[in-house]
């Protein structure tokens, strides 16, 4: 199972949603992400390798859900 978490923006202290494998302290294209995360982030941008990244798993098929 994946989640969309709120973090930094490789590269930018811009915040974006990033998709996380659950229980997992790292996103998809491999930002560290706190256990709490930035409270209150206000953002609808997500981040593109991270979503490139899931789309890859779903068009693989088969059952890639972590946790």
């Amino acid at each position: 199972m994946y989640e969309m978490c709120v973090g930094p923006q490789t590269g930018s202290s811009d915040l974006v949603w990033h998709v996380v494998a659950r229980h997992a302290r790292s996103s998809l294209c491999g930002v560290e992400l706190s256990a709490t995360g930035p409270g209150g982030a206000d953002t609808d941008r997500h981040c593109l390798t991270c979503m490139a990244h899931f789309q890859q798993l779903l068009n693989a098929g088969g059952d890639h859900r972590t946790g």
